[in-house]
């Protein structure tokens, strides 16, 4: 019976993420695309070009969320982190910096990292980015936030007419976006 529940969990962060990414995908703000990009190399010499679309401006978004879930949502970016995913109040914050390339850093309590029960839904928003559908989907990275050297790539999904990339994580570090 345990192994049937897995299967619609992940179903269900799946319609979830199809969800929040078309609600995403209905702004109208965008700045002008930047071509210019920094190719990186992960650990396991998978390498990538990270997505370079800058932004002077940052936000952030910080919450107590605990055994019952939460999200966090600075912009088209969000975090959705399901019930029981966290054994106890955890503040967490999700920002979104000013920087040239389209990424986002998850904190848990101050720590640098933190790993949960259950997979949590991210949503990166790269509407800033601008133009139309891609001929090559964007993926998502797990990066050490201070490098921006490539960690792990993300199972994920780019959903090009919202402008986001999905995916499912069960750690909070940095991650960041790639062509």
């Amino acid at each position: 019976m345990e192994d049937m529940q897995m299967p619609r969990h992940r179903y269900r962060l799946f319609a979830l993420a199809l969800a929040l990414a078309v609600g995403a995908g209905c702004t109208t703000d965008s700045a002008a695309p930047t071509t210019a990009a920094v190719a990186a190399a992960s650990d396991d010499g998978v390498s990538a070009t990270l997505l370079q679309c800058p932004a002077s401006a940052g936000g952030s978004a910080t919450s107590v969320v605990g055994a019952l879930g939460g999200t966090l949502s600075v912009g088209g970016t969000s975090v959705v982190i399901p019930a029981n995913a966290v054994f106890s109040p955890t503040s967490f914050t999700l920002s979104v910096p000013a920087s040239p390339y389209v990424e986002i850093e998850v904190t848990a309590g101050g720590s640098d990292h933190f790993v949960f029960s259950q997979p949590v839904l991210v949503t990166i928003d790269y509407s800033r980015c601008g133009g139309g559908l891609l001929s090559t989907p964007h993926q998502a990275w797990n990066i050490d936030p201070v490098t921006k050297a490539l960690l792990e790539k993300m199972a994920g999904v780019d959903i090009q007419v919202a402008h986001t990339v999905v995916f499912t994580t069960v750690h909070f570090s940095g991650y960041a976006l790639a062509d």
